[in-house]
C-alpha cells in the first residue's frame, strides 16, 4: 500500500501544480495578451463556473474512464489551452481569438482534477493517513503559483510564448505520467451501470456532507477573497508601498503552504476529531481575519506579520483535511463522485464570491467586506464544533 501512495502521490500533487501553473500563467501574464482587468475578470468568473459545472461530472467521466485516466485529460486539456496561449503570443491570427478556448479549457481541466485525484489516493492510502496524504497533495496550488512566479516572468523576458510553451509541455509530461500509472495501479473501481455517477444523491442523504459542503463554500470563498482582495486592501487602505502589501501576501501564502502540511499531520493523530479541527480553523481564520482588517488605522509591522501568518495557516491550510473528510464519508468508491459534487458548489461559490466582495466593498468600503465574510467563517466554523464527537460511519449508498 504504502509503494502505491509513493507511486500515486507525486503524480496526483504534479496534476494540481500544472493546473495552478495553467491557471497563474493565464492571469499573471493577461497584460502581454492585451487582456485588460475587467475582461480578465470575465474570464476568471467563466473558468471557474466551467470548472464547476465540470466537477459534477467527474463521478460518471471516473466510471467511464478511471481516475488515473481523467487526471491525464485534465493534463491534455492544460497542454491545449497554454498551446491556444502560446499561439496568440505569437500574434498569429484574430486578437485574442484563443483566450476564450484556452478559458474553457482550462476549467474543464480546474473541475475534475481534484475529485480524480481524491479517487485515486482514496484507493490507495488507509484511512487513517488520508488527511496527510490529502494535504500534501493540496501543496500543489501553491507548489505552482511559487514555480510559476519564479519561471514564467523570466521567460516572458525571452520570449512572449515561452512561458506558454512550458506549462503545455510540462502538462503534457505529467499527463503521460498519470497513463503510466494505470498499468501499475489500475483505476477506480467501475460502478454499476445503474448507480448515480454524480454524488448529488450522497450529499442529500447525508446531513455531515451537506454540512461539510456548506462549510466549504464559506471557507473557499473566504480563501479567495483573501487572496485577490488583500493586496489592494493593505494599498489603498493601509496606504502600504505596493512592495511592502506584496512581501506581507507573499507571507499569507508562505504560512498557507506550511498549513495545509501542519494540518494534515494533525488531522491523523489517534482520536482527532476531524469536523472539530476543520471548525477551529474556521473559528482561527475569523478571529484573526476580523483583527487584522478591523484593526483601526494601519496594523504596526509585528501586528501585521503575527496576524497575516494566522490567516494563511488557517484560510489556505484546511483543504487537505476537508477532502480526505468528504472521501472518508463518502468510501473509496464514491470518493472522486462524491467530491466532484460538493465541489460543483464551492466552485460556484467561488466564481461569485470576488463579484460579491466587489459589491460590498463598493457600498461599504473593504473592512465591512471583508468582516462579512469573516464572521459567516466563524459561524460555520462554530457549527462544526457542535457536531458529536464521534464522526459518521461511510457513507452507505442509498437504496433504489
Amino acid at each position: 500500500m504504502s509503494s502505491a501512495i509513493a507511486r500515486t502521490l507525486p503524480a496526483m500533487t504534479a496534476v494540481q501544480a500544472m493546473v495552478a501553473m495553467g491557471v497563474f500563467a493565464l492571469s499573471v501574464l493577461a497584460p502581454q495578451l492585451g487582456v485588460d482587468v475587467q475582461s480578465l475578470g470575465i474570464l476568471g468568473s467563466v473558468m471557474f463556473g466551467i470548472g464547476a459545472l465540470s466537477s459534477v461530472t467527474a463521478g460518471w467521466l471516473i466510471r467511464r474512464l478511471g481516475d488515473l485516466q481523467l487526471a491525464g485529460l485534465c493534463m491534455a486539456a492544460v497542454t491545449l489551452a497554454m498551446t491556444c496561449l502560446s499561439v496568440e503570443a505569437l500574434g498569429v491570427g484574430p486578437a485574442r481569438w484563443s483566450s476564450w478556448p484556452a478559458v474553457l479549457l482550462l476549467g474543464f481541466a480546474f473541475g475534475p482534477e481534484t475529485p480524480a485525484s481524491a479517487s485515486v489516493l482514496a484507493r490507495v492510502t488507509p484511512l487513517a493517513r488520508r488527511p496527510w496524504i490529502f494535504s500534501v497533495r493540496q501543496t500543489g496550488n501553491q507548489i505552482g503559483a511559487i514555480a510559476g512566479s519564479l519561471l514564467l516572468p523570466l521567460l516572458l523576458v525571452q520570449h512572449a510564448a515561452w512561458p506558454f510553451a512550458l506549462v503545455a509541455v510540462l502538462a503534457l509530461a505529467v499527463g503521460l505520467w498519470c497513463i503510466g500509472l494505470v498499468r501499475s495501479d489500475g483505476g477506480a473501481p467501475t460502478l454499476a451501470a445503474t448507480s448515480d455517477g454524480s454524488g448529488l444523491a450522497e450529499l442529500v442523504a447525508s446531513p455531515a456532507l451537506r454540512l461539510l459542503t456548506f462549510t466549504m463554500v464559506v471557507y473557499m470563498a473566504t480563501q479567495v477573497s483573501l487572496n485577490f482582495f488583500s493586496m489592494s486592501h493593505a494599498v489603498h487602505h493601509w496606504q502600504l508601498p505596493v512592495p511592502a502589501a506584496a512581501g506581507w501576501l507573499a507571507l499569507m501564502q508562505g504560512a498557507g503552504l506550511v498549513g495545509r502540511l501542519l494540518w494534515g499531520r494533525v488531522a491523523q493523530r489517534p482520536g482527532m476529531p476531524t469536523l472539530h479541527l476543520l471548525g477551529g480553523l474556521g473559528l482561527a481564520m475569523g478571529a484573526a481575519g476580523l483583527l487584522l482588517f478591523l484593526w483601526p488605522g494601519t496594523p504596526p509591522p509585528a501586528a501585521l506579520g503575527v496576524l497575516f501568518m494566522l490567516v494563511g495557516l488557517s484560510a489556505s491550510g484546511w483543504n487537505g483535511v476537508m477532502i480526505a473528510e468528504l472521501a472518508r464519508i463518502a468510501g473509496p468508491a464514491r470518493a472522486g463522485a462524491v467530491t466532484g459534487a460538493a465541489l460543483l458548489f464551492s466552485y460556484t461559490g467561488i466564481a461569485i464570491a470576488p463579484l460579491t466582495f466587489a459589491a460590498l466593498g463598493k457600498a461599504f468600503g473593504t473592512p465591512i467586506a471583508f468582516a462579512a465574510l469573516l464572521t459567516a467563517t466563524s459561524i460555520m466554523g462554530l457549527l462544526l464544533l457542535r457536531r458529536p464527537l464521534h464522526p459518521p460511519n461511510p457513507l452507505q449508498r442509498p437504496p433504489r
